[in-house]
């Protein structure tokens, strides 16, 4: 931080803008440090454990229980068929498959039953019954309730798969299958191995987990059917069948399961601290909120495994939460209104200072001086942009503003000396001598002035480069920059819209009185060499070479046809003519004027008459 006195004597305070800024972050950062500390301590358990972390782990910790019931039965016998397939279980012996089936029950109490399938049409099976005993029976596939169309499937499938869901009336209760082909090492077909696991325990598990806040869990299949709730450990009030193996949603008595696809209610913190895993409902006046997750790959259709509880559970630590975002919000918003104003000012006067710099760089020095900023970097900044827009001002009375323009589009490699194939162009006023004779210097500089501000248009138009103002004449090049493939047709293009727009204004003149302009106009295409020439205190950049000389002859030669009547008049050489790629745009076809020779050549110049 500084004083500074302006001008006119008054101290004004500056600021550096590191030191703003710095002030401006050290301020935000303090807010908001304080808003979340209020946030941390007035809610220590906030929604975000309550519901991400406790409820994550609930349901995560259920579906695990059920992948560690499942995934083994396919596991083991999916071995069987390994085993069998290597012929280390003979797959036509049914008694050496069985025996391996009753290791897997043994093994596995969570199987209920699981049996062998031959292509002799007969089934071994093990069964399990309610005391826990396993017993062996073996019936024909025809006498189970679609065993052969399963049988037929299981043939056709490659790999091991989880069946549909089925009610089995011995255990009374609703179970899933997974079946397992056997295959001998050539790929042929011997039989397959079924496994079921009653879904019985998994309701009282369900049970035995469950909080006492008035929560319940559950398993879903699909939508609208339940597979596990506290009211299926012994579902006899629901009446189950082969073709409808699971209740609906309003069949197991839970009127808030029942209406857990209701329209969610919008409720923004639990929206965002549930995610996908969840959401809120109300029925009759009491919100609930459910949490779920999907788990697939047990037969063909998802399951969502869940659980809902009282929205009044968590929201004790909602409004803690509230309070703490509330006062954190503010503090926040108030450190981003300051810190924006604060970068408005800083922006808004970075705004002038790049305008102005491009406006130096379109050569635009008449724009007013730069305000003072109380930022010091700014204010010296603009100090030292409005001394460069007044010294380059002067500069740029002498040098031609478009040739920089230009060589700054083009870029440094622009400054070295080159040689390049152009098209040169010499204009000069004819009788220009005596006629300045008969005017003051005001007039003359007036008309010499707005002479050259109609060539020049034209030129720039038609790309083309001024190169240097010769006493009235004007000395333009095609190609010298940059390279121009069409060199020779701009610059006969300028030379015809020259002769309009100067007929244009000697009709102008004429209605005020005064003499109309004659002018020769010479062009002439071929090598030069371009680039910084002169002493190093003064480089001028521009072409030297025998085409501008032949240019410049040409104009001259102007005087020998030109006619009294003529207002004006361009010659162009056979080399200009042998360069322009499209003859026809120009609208006009040169005539041939003679050969002419030029001095400095040992052979004379085919010369043409453009207009």
């Amino acid at each position: 931080m500084a004083e500074a006195t302006t001008a006119s004597g008054t101290r004004r305070l500056r600021f550096r803008i590191v030191t703003a800024l710095a002030l401006g972050f050290l301020a935000v950062a303090l807010l908001a440090g304080a808003a979340f500390t209020i946030t941390v301590l007035g809610a220590s358990d906030s929604t975000q454990r309550l519901l991400l972390d406790r409820n994550r782990r609930m349901v995560d910790s259920q579906a695990q229980f059920v992948r560690d019931r499942l995934d083994p039965v396919l596991g083991e016998l999916n071995l069987i068929a390994v085993l069998a397939e290597r012929g280390q279980l003979d797959a036509g012996s049914p008694a050496q498959i069985t025996a391996a089936l009753h290791v897997l029950m043994e093994d596995l109490p969570e199987v209920s039953g699981a049996g062998f399938a031959g292509l002799d049409g007969m089934v071994h099976r093990i069964l399990r019954t309610e005391d826990s005993r396993l017993i062996q029976e073996r019936v024909p596939l025809a006498e189970l309730p679609g065993g052969r169309e399963s049988f037929l499937e299981l043939q056709a499938t490659k790999g091991p798969f989880w069946g549909d869901l089925l009610w089995y009336a011995e255990q009374r209760q609703p179970g899933i299958n997974v079946r397992v082909p056997i295959r001998r090492k050539d790929g042929r077909f011997v039989g397959g191995l079924v496994a079921t696991v009653a879904m019985g325990e998994l309701s009282r598990l369900l049970v035995s987990q469950e909080l006492d806040h008035g929560g319940r869990m559950f398993v879903l299949v699909g939508r609208d059917r339940v597979l596990a709730h506290r009211s299926l450990i012994e579902p006899r009030h629901v009446t189950l069948t082969q073709g409808r193996p699971l209740p609906s949603l309003a069949e197991v008595g839970d009127p808030v399961l029942a209406a857990i696809w209701q329209q969610p209610l919008p409720d923004r913190a639990f929206a965002g601290a549930l995610g996908n895993l969840g959401h809120v409902i109300e029925l009759d006046g009491r919100r609930w909120v459910f949490v779920y997750r999907e788990i697939a790959g047990y037969g063909p259709e998802p399951w969502l495994l869940g659980h809902y509880f009282p929205f009044e559970e968590a929201v004790r630590d909602i409004e803690r939460l509230r309070e703490g975002i509330w006062a954190g919000a503010g503090a926040l918003l108030l450190a981003l209104v300051l810190a924006a104003i604060m970068g408005v000012r800083m922006a808004r006067a970075i705004r002038r200072l790049g305008a102005s710099a491009e406006a130096l760089e379109r050569f635009e020095f008449d724009q007013a001086p730069l305000t003072h900023s109380r930022l010091r970097e700014i204010d010296d900044a603009a100090e030292a942009l409005d001394k460069a827009r007044a010294t380059l001002k002067w500069f740029g009375l002498y040098v031609p503003r478009r040739l920089v323009a230009r060589l700054m589009q083009e870029g440094e490699e622009t400054l070295l000396s080159r040689r390049r194939t152009v098209t040169v162009m010499f204009t000069d006023i004819v009788g220009f001598t005596p006629q300045a004779e008969d005017m003051d210097e005001r007039s003359t500089a007036e008309l010499l002035n707005h002479h050259f501000a109609l060539l020049g248009g034209v030129i720039e138009h038609e790309q083309g480069v001024i190169d240097k103002y010769i006493g009235d004449a004007v000395m333009a090049v095609w190609g010298g920059i940059r390279k121009m493939e069409d060199h020779a047709d701009a610059a006969c293009r300028t030379a015809l819209a020259i002769v309009r727009v100067l007929g244009e204004d000697n009709a102008v003149r004429r209605a005020q009185g005064l003499e109309p302009i004659r002018l020769r106009v010479g062009l002439h295409s071929g090598p030069v060499v371009i680039g910084n020439i002169g002493a190093p205190e003064r480089m001028n950049y521009t072409v030297v070479g025998d085409t501008v000389n032949v240019a410049q002859r040409l104009e001259q030669l102007g005087k020998e046809h030109m006619q009294d009547s003529d207002e004006a008049i361009v010659l162009i050489s056979a080399a200009t003519l042998a360069a322009v790629q499209d003859r026809a745009a120009l609208g006009v076809e040169p005539v041939f004027v003679g050969e002419q020779p030029i001095r400095g050549r040992a052979e004379p110049e085919r010369i043409y008459r453009l207009a």
